[in-house]
């Protein structure tokens, strides 16, 4: 075997970035620049301390964006999903496409803890 492989690793996560919509930064765990570039971003936590509370206004992405909604036994997070007008219901474990430029937020109606919900952004322009 030739040649040398070098690991790269980020430990500093997640990474606050500001998010058109969000209430506050998004925290972000894969970004558009680690590793030399990446073709995507992915950006959530946990749910439980979120019940009812939205963590964004209604808004838009420039490329297509991938709920991904996890918790420790299935059925044990709910979220609502408002896709351009649409009202949709995930319970765990579910994911969802929400498609670049449709109008989108979610509201967490069930979470225990250990609850998460993802969005896999599939671009690297938020």
């Amino acid at each position: 075997m030739s040649g040398t492989t070098t690991a790269e690793i980020v430990s500093a996560l997640p990474i606050p970035l500001s998010v058109a919509g969000h209430h506050q930064p998004a925290p972000f765990y894969l970004t558009a620049e680690m590793f030399g570039g990446m073709p995507v971003q992915i950006a959530g936590g946990e749910l439980s301390t979120l019940v009812d509370k939205p963590v964004a206004a209604p808004h838009t992405h420039e490329v297509d964006e991938i709920y991904f909604l996890i918790s420790p036994e299935p059925g044990q997070a709910r979220i609502e999903v408002h896709l351009d007008g649409v009202l949709h219901e995930l319970t765990s474990p579910a994911v969802m496409r929400i498609p670049a430029g449709s109008e989108h937020f979610f509201l967490t109606k069930e979470a225990v803890v250990g609850s998460y919900c993802f969005g896999v952004l599939l671009g690297s322009r938020l």
